[in-house]
């Protein structure tokens, strides 16, 4: 069947011209993806906007970039829009390029687009990410059907190429690098940033004073070396309490995420070389 491009490139069309309103639109919201599987909204700290996940784990991901420092932006469902190449790449791997029953090209997506900083170099010069997430059951013929993995290995590998002929990182993120308690923790402590501008100043104190802290008493509960810190520094409970939000949020404390926080239990700290 010859390949049909007509409802690719009006869908490429209104995604550029939606740019070019610096609109970013994903390829796939919310209520158009997939049925069947979880989706969601979630407002970006730094977008500002609300980025539209098509599945738990790619909202968890979501979650993590969003948090880390060297992030600057992300674009989530992020189209693979110069057709011509991946229809080159499909024929030199020796794949049929996925389209409907008329025939009509699908556009393919990226999870994940990102804006990032190199925080070892001094310039802070911004370099383009592509991630993409997968479970690791999908990979795996012994839990899914191996023509489904096959599929899957498939696009992954003509996404790694189509990034490697745009000179763009490709990086495949999976449940090893994707912890349900590190997303549930950043996602507790995210709410500090509605008011984390009134005590930043802070920071700096409470942070060393905590480490002491909690290294000293390790048995104790996190919320009683909350108040212990707050009280040596002369700050309510409710500011402690927000800055160490700020301190798991921002990854300036060093807090193993992949434990989940309690307050009623002691907190725990990664070691620091």
């Amino acid at each position: 069947m010859l390949l049909k491009f007509n409802k690719a490139l009006k869908t490429l069309d209104k995604w550029h011209d939606a740019l070019d309103k610096k609109q970013y639109e994903p390829l796939i919201k919310v209520w158009s993806g997939p049925k069947g599987t979880r989706r969601h909204l979630y407002k970006g700290a730094k977008s500002k906007r609300n980025h539209h996940f098509l599945s738990d784990g790619e909202r968890r991901l979501g979650i993590i970039r969003d948090s880390l420092p060297e992030t600057v932006n992300y674009f989530e469902q992020y189209p693979l829009w110069d057709l011509e190449l991946c229809v080159r790449i499909a024929i030199d791997m020796g794949i049929k390029y996925p389209c409907d029953e008329e025939g009509e090209a699908y556009v393919l997506s990226t999870d994940f687009y990102c804006l990032e900083t190199d925080l070892a170099d001094n310039n802070l010069a911004t370099k383009k990410v592509a991630r993409t997430y997968k479970t690791l059951d999908s990979l795996d013929r012994e839990i899914k059907h191996p023509v489904s993995v096959t599929r899957t290995l498939q696009k992954l590998e003509l996404e790694r190429r189509y990034y490697e002929e745009k000179r763009i990182q490709f990086v495949l993120e999976t449940d090893h690098n994707v912890s349900v308690n590190c997303a549930y923790n950043l996602k507790w402590s995210k709410g500090c940033l509605k008011y984390i501008h009134e005590i930043k100043h802070h920071q700096q104190p409470f942070f060393m004073a905590f480490v002491e802290m909690a290294s000293l008493y390790f048995e104790t509960p996190l919320q009683e070396v909350i108040q212990r810190v707050s009280h040596h520094l002369g700050l309510s409970y409710d500011d402690g309490f927000g800055l160490f939000q700020w301190g798991v949020w921002s990854h300036q404390l060093p807090i193993d995420l992949d434990i989940k926080i309690n307050v009623f239990k002691p907190v725990p700290l990664l070691e620091v070389a």
